[in-house]
């Protein structure tokens, strides 16, 4: 497999639709549907009363998120390298992560551990990204993994030891955690090996494409559940 097929084959790996133009199943972004299903839950959710105070942002990023995967897909319809869309998303994308998580924490030196996380990451990602922009950007990428698996982590520690009156399952901030920790850990190892196997056979690189687009869709998923959450406890209010 040549290097520029290889690019192909990698080129979705941050949001996971893979330009493998061999097959027709492939030209068809089934997790984007997830997304926008999310999208519409979110909208819905933000009309009820006393909507939580990240809803607004939150519906940005999914905005943010799905215009992305559009534009890679629409440049891998037509043969183009996309990984400039996905390697720079990287930046909001975790920063805003971090962002959201630091949101649900009140110990104080977490908090200000990810204050540094958020202010530190965006300006390494970036360097990493301007010197090969056309390549995936492993190490960005693990590293803003790491971050998010750390946040969430502190998440579950602190509901953990300091829990709330609400039980863990009807609080829309267990599952956006749940889905952040679930999905950043399963892509750590998966994505962050890709530059280094462009020599293995076609089925590795489809595999990884269909457990990427599992995960992906789990992730939203639980999103959609957290907003559901938030519609189920005003209406029962």
């Amino acid at each position: 497999m040549s290097n520029s097929c290889y690019h192909l084959l990698s080129s979705f790996v941050n949001l996971h639709v893979l330009g493998l133009h061999q097959i027709s199943l492939y030209r068809l972004p089934i997790h984007v549907f997830i997304i926008i299903l999310c999208l519409i839950i979110a909208l819905l959710s933000k009309f009820q009363k006393n909507p939580p105070h990240y809803l607004n942002s939150f519906i940005i990023y999914i905005i943010l998120t799905i215009t992305i995967e559009m534009f890679a897909w629409w440049y891998s319809l037509h043969r183009k390298n996309n990984l400039i869309f996905y390697n720079f998303y990287t930046i909001p994308n975790i920063t805003y992560l971090l962002y959201l998580v630091r949101s649900f924490l009140s110990n104080s030196k977490v908090i200000r551990m990810l204050d540094i996380f958020i202010i530190v990451y965006p300006g390494i990602a970036l360097v990493n990204i301007i010197r090969t922009p056309h390549t995936f950007n492993t190490y960005a990428f693990l590293i803003g993994c790491t971050l998010v698996v750390i946040a969430t982590i502190c998440y579950f520690y602190e509901r953990i030891k300091y829990p709330g009156p609400q039980s863990l399952l009807k609080d829309p901030t267990f599952w956006i955690s749940t889905g952040l920790l679930f999905y950043y850990t399963c892509s750590l190892p998966l994505n962050g090996i890709l530059n280094f196997i462009s020599n293995m056979p076609f089925y590795v690189y489809t595999t990884i494409y269909f457990i990427n687009v599992v995960i992906n869709i789990i992730l939203y998923l639980l999103f959609s559940i957290s907003f559901l959450c938030n519609l189920i406890s005003r209406k029962s209010s």
